[in-house]
């Protein structure tokens, strides 16, 4: 028996008829998923929220664009408590489970340093918005990058004692964090190449309640410049016990959250003639990218209702750097692959305003710079580097 043409083909006109329909319709947007391991609670949650915040408001920039190549990019966030154990668990999660095209965040390496270790386990790429352990680079994760490194600190804090605020006796104090370890021994081996004593080198618990008994070490020791190596809630703490325990004229650095301005706002009187370091804040640009820097803190006051904290520029710079990476792999395939989006954070070049941004070939950044201000009169006034400064330092009061 001869089958009719239109039995026999039946099937294959109608999937004919259903391919052009398909063709027809427009391509559905599929979401580019970023990951992001952040402390915002626990004893870093100041610090972890500031860096949350750019990482939200890059991410809502783009959005606001049109997303990347016209797909929408998803920001999957997870707290870790300021627990590497949770950063983990986290960065698990967020790598098997949700199955990200890359991960962004971190404040200090006893985070950083876990997540790193489980990206390239993962094989999925992890821009640090803040880091600063050399053997994270060192060690050849070919996954990992940072926006920041640990040597300008070097030079911008050890700066002070040996240029702008000379002194023959300097006491270091440090977190037991390795970023903070590595700076304080950074710190005394560049001090004493140059003659200056460490005569008290102590390290403490971030989060320590109670300074008094380092800072009467301190004081035995005969230091008049102290280097605090802590964080936002440990400079509080020792800037407020400070002047019952230290005589007039001694003078603080703080290398990390000495710039917030909560710290201003709590400690009024207590806070003047403090001394920081900074890369980033409103109306200030080290690599001079001004118009950029203008129109973050427009977009990010817009956007969340309130000013820019200057670690909020990490968390923006880091997921800057993952968003063009993202576009150019979209190219290829949606979702990326994620060695195509590896290889297109190896070549990324972004002027931004906390830097010219350029990794080399462990994963640092090339050209990362870090000032050094002075609370005068509640305000921040950039004393270094020395080209850049906007005021002159003002000797503590005698």
């Amino acid at each position: 028996m001869k089958v009719p043409r239109s039995v026999a083909f039946g099937p294959f006109l109608a999937l004919g008829l259903f391919a052009a329909q398909c063709s027809r319709e427009p391509k559905r947007a599929l979401p580019l998923r970023i990951g992001e391991v952040a402390s915002l609670s626990g004893v870093l949650a100041a610090q972890g929220t500031a860096v949350h915040e750019g990482v939200v408001y890059a991410v809502s920039e783009v959005n606001a664009a049109g997303g990347l190549g016209g797909n929408p990019v998803e920001l999957i966030t997870r707290d870790d408590g300021g627990r590497p154990d949770e950063a983990t668990t986290a960065a698990q999660d967020l790598t098997t489970r949700e199955r990200v095209s890359a991960l962004v965040g971190g404040y200090v390496d006893s985070i950083v340093g876990p997540v790193a270790q489980l990206a390239e386990r993962e094989r999925v790429p992890y821009v640090a918005s803040s880091s600063l352990d050399q053997r994270l680079t060192q060690r050849g994760n070919a996954w990992f990058f940072r926006i920041s490194r640990l040597e300008p600190f070097v030079d911008a804090t050890t700066a002070v004692p040996l240029e702008l605020l000379p002194a023959k006796d300097v006491a270091i104090l440090f977190s037991a964090t390795p970023g903070a370890t590595q700076l304080a021994r950074l710190q005394k081996e560049r001090l004493e190449a140059h003659g200056v004593r460490v005569s008290a080198f102590e390290s403490f618990q971030t989060g320590t309640p109670d300074f008094i008994p380092l800072l009467a070490r301190v004081s035995a020791s005969g230091a008049r410049l102290l280097l605090m190596d802590g964080f936002f809630a440990d400079n509080l703490v020792l800037l407020r016990q400070i002047s019952g325990q230290m005589s007039p004229g001694f003078a603080v650095v703080g290398a990390f959250g000495m710039e917030f301005p909560a710290l201003v706002e709590q400690l009024g009187p207590l806070a003047e003639g403090a001394i920081g370091a900074i890369v980033w804040e409103p109306g200030m640009s080290l690599p001079g990218d001004l118009e950029g820097s203008r129109a973050y803190e427009t977009g990010f006051t817009r956007e969340l209702k309130h000013s820019p904290a200057p670690l909020s520029m990490y968390g923006y710079t880091a997921a800057r750097a993952v968003l063009a990476a993202l576009e150019k792999a979209t190219r290829t395939s949606v979702p990326p692959e994620r060695d195509t989006v590896r290889d297109a954070l190896r070549a990324t070049d972004l002027l931004l305003p906390l830097e010219r941004l350029r990794f080399d070939e462990h994963g640092n950044p090339q050209r990362y710079e870090v000032g050094i201000f002075q609370i005068q009169n509640g305000r921040h006034v950039l004393l270094y580097p020395r080209e850049k400064a906007a005021g002159k330092m003002i000797a503590p009061k005698s």
